[in-house]
């Protein structure tokens, strides 16, 4: 009997210290993990969506997309209507990055954009929803700031509902007044700087701000997302520019801040 109470009290013993030596090394590796953590994740606002957006909106309002000429090859009568352009649109984006290492960073970045224009009692509302995944290749500084080479895999998700003043032409296009497009997929090579503001100064803050540029964006979309537009019998104008639609070029695509935690 006594040769059981000892084992018994021997194991015990055995697993106590095992688990005193589990919980110290836990602590320790708690501590290893916490200092590897620091100053690796960020999050961003990009406000290069608000920027095209923008830009989108000042075009809609100019004679560089016909509207006129596109409602009256649809059938539309124009006469006597008001043909002054309403429109507005607004664009943001949100981006997550991870430093694994000191030269790159891996991340995530989505947006939208909305708007609507309004001419001669016709109104046309959009949204989009564009998406990245990235892995960001930093030179001459150590990640997560500095100059950056970025291959992306991504898309941009469309919505347009459309409705019509005009009743012959809401007969014609019945079933095209709505489209969407699930945005394809596109592969591009984006080259940016991260600036880390006060780098001396803010050194030891727990959180780090910096300003996200990107200089351009090229790529192409290697599953086309234009197709269910130009199948729509309104865009019959601009459709010889279809093979155009599947390049992304982008200028100043990202234009932003950066919280580094």
């Amino acid at each position: 009997m006594k040769r059981y109470f000892y084992l018994t009290a021997f194991l015990i013993l055995l697993c106590s210290v095992n688990l005193f030596g589990q919980n110290t090394n836990t602590g320790e590796e708690k501590k290893e993990n916490k200092s590897y953590m620091k100053g690796r994740s960020l999050f961003g606002i990009n406000f290069g969506p608000t920027l095209y957006a923008g830009v989108f909106d000042r075009v809609i309002g100019s004679t560089l997309i016909p509207l006129e000429d596109m409602l009256t090859s649809g059938g539309a009568d124009i006469t006597g209507k008001d043909m002054n352009r309403k429109h507005w649109a607004f664009g943001l984006g949100f981006s997550y990055d991870f430093a694994p290492l000191n030269f790159m960073s891996v991340g995530l970045d989505i947006g939208f954009a909305v708007g609507e224009m309004q001419i001669a009692g016709s109104k046309v509302n959009y949204s989009t929803i564009p998406w990245s995944l990235n892995v960001k290749f930093f030179f001459f500084k150590k990640a997560p700031f500095g100059f950056f080479l970025s291959p992306r895999f991504g898309g941009t998700a469309i919505r347009v509902k459309s409705s019509w003043a005009d009743t012959e032409v809401s007969q014609k296009v019945s079933g095209e007044t709505r489209f969407r497009s699930d945005g394809g997929f596109y592969m591009s090579l984006e080259l940016g700087w991260r600036i880390q503001l006060f780098p001396k100064k803010g050194a030891d803050w727990p959180v780090q701000v910096g300003i996200d540029v990107s200089l351009f964006d090229i790529g192409y979309y290697v599953a086309p997302w234009s197709s269910t537009i130009f199948n729509n019998s309104l865009f019959t104008e601009i459709s010889g520019y279809q093979k155009f639609f599947n390049i992304r070029a982008l200028i100043l695509p990202r234009l932003g801040i950066t919280l580094r935690f």
